[in-house]
This record gives C-alpha cells, structure tokens and sequence, in this order.
C-alpha cells in the first residue's frame, strides 16, 4: 500500500468523524498509541497499532484479531509518531498523512512539526514522498526547495514560517503575491495569506513550515 494515514492521539469529536473518515480511502490505517481512540469512535479497523501504549488502557476486542501490533517499551529514544514514520517507510509508503486532530501537549505538538523536516530530509534520497499533519481546520507540510500547487482552494488562508535562517518565498493566485521574496527566520511578514485563484502555487527556497488554513469543512 503506498498511502498511509496515521493516527495521532486527541480529540476526535463526533461531528468530525466523517472528515477523517474520508482520509481512510485506499490507505493503510495506523492507530500510534491512543490514536486507537479514533477507531473505537468510527467503526473502522486500523491494519497496524503502535507504540508504547501508555495511553491506552487496553486494546479494543475487535482489534486483537485483525491488526498487527507493534508494542514497545515506555522508555525509550523516539517518540511513537517517529517510529510509526520510519515504519511507513520501511514499508515503501509514497503519502503519508499524519492525523493530530488537537495539539495536546505543546512539547509533543513541537516535536511533530520537527519531525516534519527530519522525515523531509530523509525522504529527499527516496523519492517523491509526500507527508503531511492535517486535521479538520488545517494541513502543515514541511517545503525544502520545493513548489506545491493548490486548487480549488479560493478563500483558504496560507501562513508560511521560515525554518532555515531565511527562505526566499514565492506565491501566485493569493491575495498577496510574491516573486522571491526574502524571509528571515522569526519575521512574521509571510503570514496570513489568503487563496484567491482556482490554482494557487508556493514555492520555497529554503526550509519553511507551510500551514494551509480550510475555510470550510472538507
């Protein structure tokens, strides 16, 4: 399977279900640790659980039977979401979307946007892998010399946020365009854009986080 979805811990409120539901298409389902809590809630069955499980309480019934389960120790050098990545890859994923429907914990939150940029680099020798965090009210993707396109997306905000000392930015189809234009690391002046074109593109050069803020409900 070369998509696969991953589900973070949090919040997954009843009126949201659907939203990620639709993400399940044609993907491999991954429940890391209490993302478990999102199948309970959907119906649906996850192919893989893993973790430490430290906030589980226990495995769902329906779940022993029918997914795999990969358990590790609580002590330990990487994060579930990082282990659940690398697993992905080992597994020759091309897309990846990593569901995180609250931030929750800010350290954990943070250490997922760098995660971000340590799973850029590394998919940078495998090819044309795409990943993502994403959640009812936003997607963040990690661009490194890089143009994403966007369509049908009018109304959208886009916010972009230089990770290396400075970017240059450039933005067709929104309410404010660029052509190269310089950002320093820490200056808020690419933030707050909007989508006004059918087909918007940013490109990056550089390392930036992009946010991408949905305007409605998808």
């Amino acid at each position: 399977m070369k998509r696969w979805v991953l589900f973070l811990p949090g919040l997954y409120r009843k009126k949201q279900i659907g939203f990620y539901r639709k993400l399940c298409g044609a993907a491999r389902l991954v429940a890391v640790d209490g993302g478990c809590r999102f199948f309970a809630a959907s119906g649906l069955t996850p192919s893989l659980i893993i973790g430490d499980l430290d906030s589980v309480k226990s495995i769902p019934t329906q779940f022993r039977d029918k997914a795999e389960l990969l358990r590790f120790p609580v002590n330990k050098d990487k994060s579930d979401l990082q282990l659940a990545f690398e697993h992905c890859l080992a597994q020759k994923a091309r897309q990846i979307d990593i569901v995180n429907p609250s931030i929750g914990q800010v350290d954990h939150f943070l250490g997922n946007l760098m995660l971000l940029g340590l799973f850029n680099k590394r998919l940078k020798s495998s090819g044309d892998v795409r990943v993502r965090i994403v959640n009812v009210d936003y997607e963040i993707l990690w661009l490194h010399d890089t143009k994403r396109s966007i369509v049908n997306c009018v109304g959208d905000g886009l916010s972009v946020l230089p990770m290396s000392a400075s970017i240059k930015l450039s933005c067709r189809g929104t309410e404010y365009p660029a052509e190269r234009l310089r950002v320093r690391r820490g200056h808020t002046q690419s933030l707050r854009n909007r989508i006004t074109a059918k087909r918007a593109s940013i490109g990056v050069e550089g390392e930036a986080l992009v946010v991408h803020y949905f305007s409605k409900r998808r």
